[in-house]
C-alpha cells in the first residue's frame, strides 16, 4: 500500500491571526475555513495551500491542547531562493528571526538516489551547501527558511 503526505497540521491561538500571517508572511491561499469538533469541544480550523504544501490550522478551545502540541512539533521547513530577500520580506510584516541565517555544510553519508535529487535544489554526492534560519507564526509554531540553491559540496 502507498501513502503520500497530505497536509501539515498546526494548533494555533487565534484563527484569524494565524490565517492572516499564513497568507501575508508564507504566501499561502485560504483554500476554506470550518467549524468542527475535538471530542466534545469545538474547534476552529483553516486550511490553506503553498505549491504541493497544504496546512491545516487549528484552534481549540481549550489552549491547554495547543501548549501541548507545542512540545512535539520542531519545525516546518520552507524552500527560499533568496534569504536575505526572505528575511528582509519577515521584517517588513514584523516577524523577528528566531536564529541565523547559518551557512551549514550537509554532508551526505552516501549520494542521494536518481529519484531523490531533488529534495536539495543543489546537491553533489557528498552532500548539500545550505543557508538555514529559523521564525515564529503567530502561534508559536516554528519555520525553518533553507535555501538549498547554493553550489554543491
Amino acid at each position: 500500500m502507498e501513502s503520500v503526505f497530505h497536509h501539515v497540521g498546526i494548533y494555533c491561538r487565534d484563527i484569524e491571526e494565524s490565517i492572516a500571517f499564513y497568507e501575508d508572511v508564507l504566501g499561502c491561499r485560504l483554500l476554506f475555513e470550518s467549524d468542527a469538533q475535538e471530542g466534545d469541544k469545538p474547534l476552529k480550523m483553516a486550511w490553506l495551500k503553498r505549491g504541493d504544501l497544504v496546512f491545516e490550522l487549528l484552534e481549540c478551545e481549550d489552549k491547554a491542547t495547543c501548549e501541548a502540541a507545542g512540545s512535539c512539533l520542531n519545525h516546518v521547513a520552507l524552500r527560499v531562493d533568496d534569504m536575505d530577500g526572505f528575511v528582509a520580506h519577515l521584517a517588513e510584516r514584523g516577524v523577528a528571526v528566531e536564529a541565523g541565517p547559518f551557512d551549514p555544510p550537509l554532508e551526505f553519508d552516501r549520494p542521494l538516489a536518481g529519484g531523490d535529487s531533488d529534495v536539495f535544489a543543489v546537491c553533489g554526492d557528498a552532500g548539500a551547501q545550505l543557508r538555514i534560519m529559523f521564525f515564529r507564526g503567530p502561534g508559536g509554531e516554528r519555520f525553518e527558511a533553507v535555501q538549498d540553491n547554493i553550489r554543491a559540496l
